[in-house]
């Protein structure tokens, strides 16, 4: 009795090992652990989309309150000519980025702008009656100076080879040829919230035609850096 139990526990003992290896191929995929199975699945699914359709996602920022990102992700991406990339504003608060390609040192923009204004021209707050107050320098003969965002930093903005300025509208589609000096996706934010900046969009998408590698920043963050590099 005693050599036929311990012969069946070994039985049963090799057959659960056996099991276990054959399972193992089911336990990991890709090096992915089958609990992870779903969001794999899922990551794997959406990327393939994404090359159906010619369009890589990038995320501009993220996190949330307490900790708000400041990066790209990713922060580098390789496509090939013809190839769309479009970036969104993941942040649970309104925490606005830009995708800012500066080909052209001197068309830097900076975030505010000093403007001269007659000494009386008056401005209302939006909304009425708000906390809400510009920044109004008195100045001379008859102007002051007031500071105010860039507009070529908040709005969809591009500067041309030959220096000419064109703004384009909210969540701006642009297909880059590569000769710019300057392409900017202006302000925008995470959906739903781009009513607490008016003018502000969610999306920036450009359509890369000339190989090459286009380094972009955040002008809000500049610290915040990404790259794409076009076969």
């Amino acid at each position: 009795m005693t050599n036929k139990s311990t012969l069946s526990n070994l039985t049963i003992g090799f057959g659960i090992v056996t099991s276990m290896v054959l399972m193992l191929p089911l336990l990991f995929l890709n090096g992915t652990p089958a609990l992870d199975n779903d969001i794999y699945v899922f990551a794997t699914l959406q990327q393939q989309q994404q090359q159906d359709k010619n369009i890589t996602e990038i995320a501009a920022g993220g996190g949330n309150h307490s900790a708000p990102f400041t990066i790209y992700i990713p922060d580098m991406v390789e496509i090939n000519v013809g190839q769309t990339v479009s970036w969104y504003n993941p942040t649970e608060v309104a925490e606005p980025h830009t995708v800012t390609f500066v080909m052209d040192n001197t068309t830097m923009a900076d975030v505010v702008s000093p403007l001269s204004v007659s000494n009386t021209t008056e401005f209302a707050a939006l909304p009425p009656n708000s906390n809400n107050e510009p920044i109004v320098i008195p100045g001379q003969n008859g102007t002051n100076t007031l500071i105010a965002v860039n507009a070529r930093t908040f709005n969809p903005a591009v500067i041309d080879a030959s220096g000419n300025v064109e703004f384009m509208k909210t969540n701006a589609n642009y297909t880059m040829d590569g000769t710019e000096k300057y392409v900017n996706s202006g302000w925008f934010l995470p959906k739903g919230m781009e009513q607490l900046t008016p003018g502000a969009g969610n999306t920036f998408t450009v359509t890369f035609e000339k190989p090459g590698i286009y380094n972009y920043l955040c002008i809000l963050h500049p610290w915040m850096t990404g790259t794409i590099v076009v076969r």
